[in-house]
């Protein structure tokens, strides 16, 4: 279901020549948080489908209209939504629907996250135990951004996995590369970005990945690790026309 919007919306958005495998990334971040948007649309749709096969097989005409008048209703509030929506865009708000979507995503990934093959419930566990501000932070959209950061926080903790830095080239931009930091464990790199676990194979396949270097726990967590490898990524980057890549 979730793969399917995510092909339904967003495949004229996308540049990459592998659709399906981008479809299956991102059906968490685009699937669930447009399945949430829809949800009153959906409903609308249900109900009213319900209520015309209960009046056609059952004969309860009063029992098939209930049903056709809660989808209009939520079709009647959808449309109020739609009028609020373009209000409280307009001037750069989000209406209290959308933030309670928001609040509805950030609840269901939390247990997405938590449930992934680089990091797993022990670990998150872990994590919690070590700094519950980290915790809060990694199953919030507050990490989202500052890959270098919470990737070697992460490693900190979690000392089987590795570092990886290079670059990406997202699917929903054609032109530029962008320096990035995940986690690689068991063969599945953890994304803060993404709040997800992906293969390591279908992560470079999907973002044309360019790897610049590949550390273990003790490593990269020697004093002033950042501040000894920062001169010579940056230098990467511009060698590999790497974009956004100043906060390493």
């Amino acid at each position: 279901m979730l793969k399917f919007l995510t092909r339904i919306f967003y495949h004229n958005r996308i540049y990459t020549n592998e659709p399906e495998l981008c479809y299956e990334i991102y059906k968490w971040k685009c699937g669930l948080f447009t399945l949430l948007s829809l949800r009153r649309v959906i409903g609308f749709a249900i109900f009213g489908i319900i209520g015309t096969a209960v009046m056609i097989f059952t004969k309860s005409r009063i029992c098939g209209m209930g049903f056709i008048a809660v989808g209009l209703l939520l079709n009647y509030i959808e449309l109020i939504e739609a009028k609020k929506t373009i209000e409280f865009n307009t001037v750069g708000m989000r209406t209290p629907s959308q933030i309670r979507t928001l609040k509805i995503y950030e609840f269901i990934m939390k247990f997405v996250s938590k449930s992934g093959k680089a990091l797993g419930k022990k670990e998150w566990k872990a994590i919690k135990k070590y700094d519950i501000g980290l915790y809060n932070d990694l199953l919030s959209d507050e990490c989202e951004g500052c890959c270098y950061w919470y990737s070697l926080e992460i490693i900190k903790i979690i000392k089987d996995s590795c570092l990886i830095w290079g670059a990406i080239k997202e699917p929903f931009d054609d032109e530029r590369y962008y320096a990035h930091a995940v986690i690689l464990r068991n063969g599945y790199i953890y994304d803060s970005n993404m709040h997800t676990s992906e293969r390591y194979e279908d992560f470079v396949k999907l973002y044309e990945f360019k790897l610049y270097k590949q550390w273990n726990h003790n490593k990269c967590t020697t004093k002033d690790f950042r501040e000894s490898e920062r001169a010579e990524f940056r230098k990467w980057c511009k060698e590999n026309n790497v974009s956004e890549y100043e906060r390493f």
